[in-house]
């Protein structure tokens, strides 16, 4: 899944710097003397989960062909504290520095403290394009969408292994089974056993 994941991030990349140089139209092979940056953030969970631990990653990609300096990845209003618990990991990071046509990964696990329809917006990336740039660069990463965190009880009854609902089960269905086959199996061997005497 997460092989599947990685190279839809970097196919998405590889259009986006296509587009990039469409956009620049006849100065398309000219160098772009700043930073670039494209970002993407999905979830490497399959379902979000009231009280269960939920991953969110977040990739970088510098497409230009300068370093970008002072990145700042910001996804604090996306998961607030009084909604979400973190687990692991920060929704705000930094990095110096990002060498062109390379990029970088970051993982958060968050946890969930209720149920129900939830907007996961895009996160905030802001970086310096260049050495001598004055301005910071504002840039935003994909969104997931609206989602949905299931509440926890039916998370377990939809797709929670049954081991406990079938010890029950068994537990309840033994006497039905081990009864009547003590009792047929006592009335064998006392027949056997006049068969036997019989004989004799």
């Amino acid at each position: 899944m997460r092989v599947l994941l990685s190279v839809l991030f970097l196919a998405s990349v590889v259009f986006a710097a296509d587009d990039l140089k469409e956009e620049l139209g006849a100065s398309a092979t000219a160098p772009l003397d700043s930073a670039r940056i494209l970002a993407s953030k999905f979830s490497l969970s399959q379902y979000a989960v009231e009280n269960m631990d939920y991953v969110i990653q977040y990739n970088l990609y510098n497409v230009g062909d300068r370093a970008a300096l002072k990145v700042v990845l910001d996804d604090r209003n996306s998961f607030p504290t009084n909604s979400f618990e973190i687990v692991k990991g920060m929704l705000q990071v930094r990095w110096e520095k990002i060498a062109p046509g390379s990029n970088v990964t970051h993982s958060v696990i968050i946890r969930p403290r209720s149920f129900g329809a939830f907007n996961y917006t895009a996160a905030v990336v802001t970086y310096y394009p260049s050495e001598d740039a004055k301005e910071v660069k504002v840039g935003y990463t994909t969104a997931p969408g609206e989602g949905y965190i299931y509440r926890q009880k039916d998370y377990d009854r939809r797709f929670a292994t049954k081991f406990g609902t079938w010890v029950v089960f068994l537990f309840v269905a033994a006497p039905t089974i081990v009864i009547p086959y003590m009792l047929w199996y006592s009335s064998k061997s006392k027949y056997t056993n006049q068969s036997g005497k019989k004989q004799k």
